[in-house]
């Protein structure tokens, strides 16, 4: 009898398994990848921002590989230095200023003459626009003789049309000799040293070096010169440092833009999974500041009564009474920004850009909307 309920139960299972229609297709199932965002470091060290684009994607198509498209990464990595060391420091042995000789030798090279169309009467000029100062430099100092990264301050006639006296103005600036060919960088003014309690020797000392990425991130983004730096920018800042009271250098140090808007001694980079690989993310990303929604509330976008709003509490009331703004106002008054901070971008429809904004609704949340830039100029980006 036993063995008989044996066989029976084996003829049972028997049945449901050769009679279950089900059964491949449920072996057939596949996991779905869900979309993902990673927020993680490499202690990969990169000279470049490009080629930190290009380790940080292969090193994601190896090791994420199985996340889905839409997946996001923002990946942190730190220079392999922040310190360019320059040919030589010494600050007494890198100053020089440019003289009547120079203007008048370099001349044809430098390109600071004019030639009467009449008379062929050539007028040399004591002065330089920026370009012509590294022109002089790549003159006196010649790529191909110098070495790499030599650092000077020059001291010269600054001229600009319609923003200087025609006689110029006497300017110092530092220019270092990068691979790609002279460059102009950053350089602290007294008035900057002055400011952080260093104007006696216009100069930093040891107990400084920690606050060095901090203090140069403020003057970076204080500077009306530096206009919509991107994610990825690398400014080379050069300052003064008093090894002792008799012995000092001029030393230079790398930050780079982040997608916080701040100058950082490391980077974070956003990646995208599209297409079943990872690449860099092309979106530009932006959140508006106080001064943004000023900006709005002097323009057209809106009616009257919500820009006034705008401009007073910083942020778009969508609570329906007289001062709401209509998801089309919002997105009109954030292309009033757009064309403000990037009145260069590039017609292209598959760079996004990513604006983030404050909403007021009883609590003050956040919303943000996308962008392209056609021929036509900012709109609102076809929803995926």
């Amino acid at each position: 009898m036993k063995k008989n309920i044996l066989y029976l139960v084996a003829f049972i299972s028997m049945v449901f398994v050769a009679c279950n229609p089900l059964k491949d297709e449920i072996n057939n199932i596949k996991p779905v990848a869900a979309e993902k965002t990673l927020t993680i470091s490499t202690t990969t060290l990169y000279g470049t921002a490009d080629a930190a684009n290009i380790g940080i994607s292969a090193m994601l198509n190896s090791t994420y590989p199985q996340l889905a498209d839409g997946s996001k990464a923002n990946v942190t990595y730190s220079f392999k230095t922040n310190t360019i060391k320059p040919a030589d420091s010494v600050y007494a042995n890198i100053q020089y200023t440019v003289t009547a000789n120079d203007y008048t030798t370099g001349a044809p090279v430098v390109g600071n003459f004019s030639t009467n169309a009449t008379t062929g009467v050539i007028t040399i000029f004591n002065t330089y626009s920026v370009a012509q100062a590294a022109s002089f430099l790549e003159w006196k100092y010649p790529q191909a003789t110098t070495p790499a990264y030599k650092l000077v301050l020059l001291t010269y006639q600054f001229f600009q049309s319609n923003a200087t006296p025609s006689a110029g103005v006497t300017v110092t600036e530092a220019f270092l000799l990068m691979p790609n060919g002279w460059q102009k960088i950053y350089l602290v003014s007294p008035a900057q040293y002055a400011a952080l309690g260093r104007g006696i020797n216009n100069g930093f000392t040891s107990a400084d070096v920690a606050n060095l990425p901090s203090y140069f991130n403020t003057m970076l983004k204080s500077d009306p010169n530096i206009i919509s730096p991107k994610v990825g920018d690398v400014r080379y800042v050069t300052y003064k440092y008093m090894q002792s009271g008799t012995l000092m250098h001029q030393k230079v140090y790398a930050l780079s833009y982040d997608a916080t808007g701040n100058w950082v001694p490391s980077l974070t980079l956003a990646f995208l999974k599209k297409d079943g690989k990872w690449i860099p993310d092309p979106t530009i990303y932006y959140t508006l500041v106080r001064n943004d929604y000023n900006t709005i509330g002097a323009s057209n976008a809106g009616t009257a009564n919500g820009r006034a709003n705008l401009a007073q509490f910083g942020s778009f009331d969508v609570t329906g009474g007289a001062n709401n703004w209509t998801e089309a106002q919002i997105a009109d008054g954030l292309i009033v920004v757009l064309n403000a901070k990037y009145p260069n971008a590039p017609v292209d429809p598959t760079i996004p850009y990513k604006v983030t904004y404050a909403l007021f609704r009883g609590a003050t949340p956040t919303d943000s909307k996308s962008f392209v830039k056609t021929p036509t100029g900012f709109v609102l980006a076809p929803a995926n």
